[in-house]
């Protein structure tokens, strides 16, 4: 069952959230500036809370049982497995917890960048000019990686802080992702917002889904398991 509701959604922002459109059911709900802590506005002065938060309510307790509160934002704490590569990119685990993955850069022959993926480890054939020199960049590297199906099932890559997107990148050995923790959440939650919505003006309404089947990788953070058993109704999946 589908909803409609009058709510603040912002065109544009989402990805496709559900797995299936039909037999998903949503609940409205009210936000503001404050269901986020510390929230911080764009380079635009806008507010807004994003699609894939997790709600809860603001007098402690379900916005279930209690629909006429506000909605507070839950926070999941997790650590997910990383590699930096040449002080330049850092690619991270979607998954929660210890990871397998691995990540090299080899240069090629050919004149277009390549992605591959083999037994958990991603490896990304830099091109060369006809003088044999990579023209890869670092940035080439990121898109790359993210471009590729498989690899961005796996992890995300980006530049490392201060990193120079533009120099070229060089090849890097087999890395392992180290550092990974399984997510943790504290409270309970009662679903997932819908659509990014605009809270620049003060209230407005959002759509909270409490059941259905929902997109992992359309989520801020892939969902571990403590998220999941938080939310029973509501099946997490990856397209094919």
């Amino acid at each position: 069952m589908s909803i409609n509701v009058q709510t603040k959604k912002v065109d544009g922002f989402d990805k496709e959230l559900l797995l299936v459109g039909e037999g998903y059911i949503a609940r409205p709900v009210t936000v503001d500036k404050s269901t986020i802590s510390g929230l911080v506005a764009d380079d635009k002065g806008h507010y807004y809370i994003p699609q894939g938060t997790y709600l809860y309510g603001a007098e402690g307790t379900s916005l279930l049982a209690n629909p006429n509160q506000k909605a507070i934002a839950v926070v999941p704490t997790v650590t997910n497995a990383t590699a930096t590569l040449a002080t330049a990119v850092v690619v991270e685990a979607k998954d929660e917890g210890t990871s397998s993955v691995k990540v090299e850069l080899v240069v090629g022959t050919a004149h277009k960048i390549k992605v591959a993926v083999a037994s958990n480890t991603i490896t990304v054939t830099l091109a060369v000019d006809k003088n044999g020199a990579v023209k890869d960049t670092w940035e080439d590297v990121v898109k790359a990686i993210n471009e590729n199906i498989e690899a961005n099932s796996l992890v995300i890559a980006k530049l490392a802080s201060g990193a120079d997107g533009s120099a070229l990148a060089t090849a890097v050995s087999s890395t392992s992702l180290a550092g990974g923790d399984a997510m943790s959440v504290a409270g309970d939650i009662d679903g997932i917002l819908y659509h990014t919505v605009d809270v620049t003006d003060g209230e407005a309404m959002g759509a909270m889904i409490i059941h259905g089947y929902i997109n992992e990788d359309a989520m801020p953070a892939v969902p571990g398991t403590a998220i999941k058993a938080k939310l029973p109704h509501i099946v997490f999946g990856r397209k094919d």
